[in-house]
């Protein structure tokens, strides 16, 4: 039997907590025209699911189907391409605490959330300051989180959608005694 070799083609995606792969082509190299010999594989998967770039993804379980594929053999039962994996999107939300009046825009946050990740991933909505817009007195006032980041063992895998989020409270009128 005529020795052929397997190529294929992988794609990059985005990351999902996983190693599969899918391939945009698979092909073969020294069949002989007009045969027809085809390359099959049963799986494809990247070593790791981190985000990176130039990472190996390899099909294995390659066989060869068609009509004249009995004449032909593999030079290899894999074969390898390289593809990415590109970091995924999450969307930060925070939900801001009521307060009474004390002359200041420094705002509480009772959480802050992530949409998006990935489960079982351990990532952190992380944030530097939260305020009002002003300190006055009023009811859905906006409250703005600002220096938002990600902590936690997987978050080099994700980006953040904006870098700050908002949420509506309320500041209250400050009772004094006379």
């Amino acid at each position: 039997a005529k020795s052929v070799t397997p190529a294929v083609v992988a794609n990059n995606k985005v990351y999902d907590g996983n190693t599969n792969e899918t391939l945009s082509s698979l092909s073969l190299t020294g069949v002989v025209s007009p045969d027809v010999v085809t390359l099959t594989n049963s799986a494809a998967g990247f070593a790791s699911a981190t985000v990176g770039t130039g990472k190996t993804v390899t099909a294995i379980g390659l066989g060869l189907s068609g009509a004249q594929a009995l004449n032909y053999t593999l030079s290899a039962v894999s074969a390898t391409d390289l593809a990415d994996i590109t970091a995924k999107t999450v969307t930060p939300a925070v939900v801001a605490n009521n307060k009474v009046y004390d002359g200041n825009t420094n705002a509480t946050l009772s959480s802050l959330t992530l949409t998006g990740v990935v489960s079982p991933d351990v990532v952190t909505l992380t944030n530097s300051t939260a305020g009002f817009a002003s300190a006055t007195v009023g009811v859905n006032k906006t409250v703005t989180a600002l220096g938002l980041g990600l902590t936690g063992a997987q978050a080099g895998n994700y980006v953040l959608s904006a870098v700050s989020a908002t949420d509506l409270a309320d500041i209250t009128a400050k009772t004094v005694t006379p």
